[in-house]
């Protein structure tokens, strides 16, 4: 097996780096539920109702992790373009220290929209099927 060249093992990753291609990636994946979400509005009724089943069949707990793992890309991606608003605007704040600590700061602020839209999300309205197998998003006046 050859050796790695040393560079490669004495170095880190830097914080920027990570951060940014985490924005990209995020804004790929915002794109792939895009696409999934016009496809699943193509499929038949019966393949909808299993979808829409297993998610009801799931717990309180398993909803939340699966809203949030859809949901974080989207905070993510739309505090990453705050960030890179505010540099446009602000240049002088691009100094390497002040990116190193945004980018540290960009993953764990991305939470707060994820549960604004999460708790949005179940608070506010739940999925509903009717007879003949439509989807309608009704408004839970129960809470």
């Amino acid at each position: 097996m050859r050796q790695l060249s040393p560079h490669l093992s004495i170095y880190k990753f830097p914080i920027t780096a990570i951060s940014s291609i985490t924005n990209r990636v995020s804004g790929m994946y915002i794109t792939g539920i895009g696409l999934c979400s016009g496809f699943y509005y193509l499929l038949n009724d019966n393949n909808k109702n299993k979808i829409y089943n297993f998610y009801n069949q799931q717990n309180d707990y398993s909803k939340k992790c699966i809203n949030c793992v859809f949901l974080y890309p989207f905070g993510y991606h739309f505090m990453g373009g705050l960030r890179h608003l505010i540099w446009d605007s602000y240049p002088y704040l691009l100094t390497n220290n002040s990116v190193a600590r945004s980018s540290k700061l960009l993953f764990f602020i991305s939470i707060i929209p994820t549960l604004a839209l999460e708790n949005k999300l179940n608070d506010k309205f739940n999925y509903k099927l009717n007879d003949k197998f439509n989807y309608k998003l009704i408004k839970d006046n129960t809470r």
